[in-house]
């Protein structure tokens, strides 16, 4: 067998996986189906027991994705010929191994390590004073959910913040709101079956405290949002209990939606700073089909790419390269906003944010009252994540006024707040889907003009001027009502005309060919009614 890659990284983890199986990327003797149409999980193992006896019926693990784990014994079995033979079966969607995913963090070594300087570079400190988080206009109460091992959700910066479940009563061995969970009061653990908050990590603490630490309570950090519900979903690490991770979320936010706030949670976001790297996302077909379902009922979702320095578009990497719309890839910036080693990818890798500089709550195991520095991608990753969850607070219901009975159109909406206002960096242009890094100053104003008006009067500029190809018309205008563009020769005579409705949600720019100009001065105008404004300019 073909030796992982990932070997000597699993040596330092504790794992309850057999010492026998710790060699392998994967969990061995175990595989993930997805059924389709009528199929039965039955008839597709009693199918595949003729190539492997040793096979098992499968557990559920989403009856919602209809999600199955299978088990075999690996020493009796050609792993390979087996998932051949699923992948031939009728009823069978997808097939593939349960991966466990690593981490996504690294740790500076300078002594000198400078305290929040990436939330400076974020423009927090002016967006905190339009919103610090916590309810939506409308009265909704703000959840992100965060997958992974472990965090201590009892830390001093974030015991107030941390989710609990208001509809069930904790300790009783009873569903008391019928979500299909027994005494998911403080979240939900995959592994254990119970709301167990995980491993006693330093990780997970720090990526709950990016989020949301407790903001101006004189102790210790601020995260991006001061007010936010923390869910923990804890001890999620191979992709079954990603899975089972994904569908309490998304039980959770449909529960919200159907009921009008009366059960569930409004999650709006969910935060993976782990993944696979190098890995494909047509093999992983099952995990990756989740943040289409996740973003249907209005969850976005932030990943954390590689930390190696490497084009995933190329060599793949997970969970950054799922072909979804609502799956935000996030690389690393440092504290002036420049990539530093981490992934890169211009189709799957949407923007950077500033990880590698961070500062945030952590543990030890002599006092859990620590604050530490934190970095690489798990760092940038919940900074993206955070603002998702602080645009939702901004006092504009326009903004998420359909948030549950149009979600999927609200989370496209806060989604092109953040991704169609970024600030361009030359070390992410051409690398990344949209050239820049992670900037609240653009989503603030954004949202701003949404609801209450652009902030410019109405005027326009050119570039380039001169031009000989394509010009690029930057305009501004006091409302989002229709313009219309004219440009005109040096004597008057009409060349287009185009009506345009400016966007609400990132730069306004008109984009115009010049190409098949002859050379001269021509003029463009922008008009509605009686407002107009024009410009000159040459083409050579």
């Amino acid at each position: 067998m073909q030796q992982p890659a990932f070997t000597l990284f699993f040596l330092c983890f504790a794992t309850f996986v057999p010492l026998a199986a710790q060699e392998h990327f994967w969990r061995p003797g175990e595989l993930l189906l997805q059924l389709s149409g009528d199929a039965d999980i039955h008839g597709v193992t009693a199918q595949l027991k003729r190539h492997t006896p040793t096979l098992q019926t499968g557990d559920v693990l989403s009856d919602v994705w209809r999600i199955y784990r299978v088990r075999f014994d690996p020493d009796l079995t050609n792993e390979a010929a087996l998932i051949s033979a699923a992948r031939r079966t009728p009823g069978v969607a997808a097939v593939q191994r349960n991966y466990r995913t690593e981490e996504r963090s690294i740790t500076p070594n300078d002594s000198l390590w400078s305290r929040q300087t990436n939330f400076q570079l974020l423009g927090t400190p002016d967006a905190w004073e339009y919103a610090t988080g916590g309810l939506t206009p409308a009265g909704d109460t703000i959840v992100v959910a965060v997958l992974e091992k472990g965090a201590i959700m009892t830390h001093p910066d974030l015991r107030n913040n941390a989710w609990r479940n208001r509809f069930e009563i904790p300790n009783d061995g009873i569903d008391n709101d019928n979500n299909g969970y027994i005494d998911d009061y403080r979240g939900w653990n995959p592994r254990t079956r119970s709301d167990d908050p995980g491993e006693k990590s330093s990780h997970g603490t720090s990526v709950n405290g990016i989020i949301g630490a407790e903001g101006n309570n004189k102790i210790g950090v601020a995260g991006i949002n001061w007010r936010v519900k923390l869910m923990n979903i804890a001890n999620v690490q191979f992709e079954d209990e990603i899975i089972a991770a994904y569908q309490y979320v998304y039980k959770a936010r449909r529960a919200y939606n159907q009921s009008n706030g009366i059960r569930g949670a409004f999650v709006v976001a969910s935060n993976a700073s782990f993944g696979l790297n190098a890995e494909r996302s047509s093999d992983h077909l099952i995990w990756c089909s989740m943040y289409d379902s996740l973003g249907a009922v209005g969850v976005l979702s932030a990943g954390a790419t590689t930390n190696s320095n490497v084009d995933v578009d190329i060599v793949g990497d997970m969970p950054t390269t799922c072909p979804s719309e609502f799956m935000i890839g996030v690389t690393n910036t440092d504290n002036k906003g420049a990539k530093v080693t981490a992934g890169y990818g211009a189709k799957s890798i949407d923007l950077g944010a500033p990880g590698e500089n961070a500062f945030a709550p952590n543990y030890n195991n002599i006092n859990a009252v620590t604050y530490g520095a934190f970095a690489g991608t798990s760092s940038a990753t919940p900074e993206v994540t955070g603002v998702i969850a602080l645009l939702y607070s901004y006092k504009c219901a326009t903004l998420t006024v359909d948030a549950l009975t149009n979600p999927v159109a609200c989370a496209r909406r806060i989604r092109d707040m953040i991704l169609k206002n970024v600030t361009p960096e030359p070390t992410l242009k051409g690398i990344t889907v949209t050239g820049g890094r992670l900037d609240l100053a653009g989503p603030s104003k954004a949202i701003r003009e949404l609801c209450f008006g652009s902030s410019g009067l109405l005027g326009l500029s050119v570039r380039p001027n001169p031009v000989s190809g394509e010009l690029s018309v930057d305009y501004e205008t006091p409302d989002f009502e229709s313009y219309v563009f004219r440009v005109f020769n040096a004597i008057g005579q009409l060349i287009k005309e185009e009506t345009v409705t400016p966007p609400q949600f990132g730069k306004k720019t008109y984009k115009f060919d010049a190409t098949n100009l002859p050379q001269g001065v021509y003029i463009i105008s922008i008009n509605q009614g009686k407002k107009c404004e024009a410009i000159k300019f040459v083409k050579k």
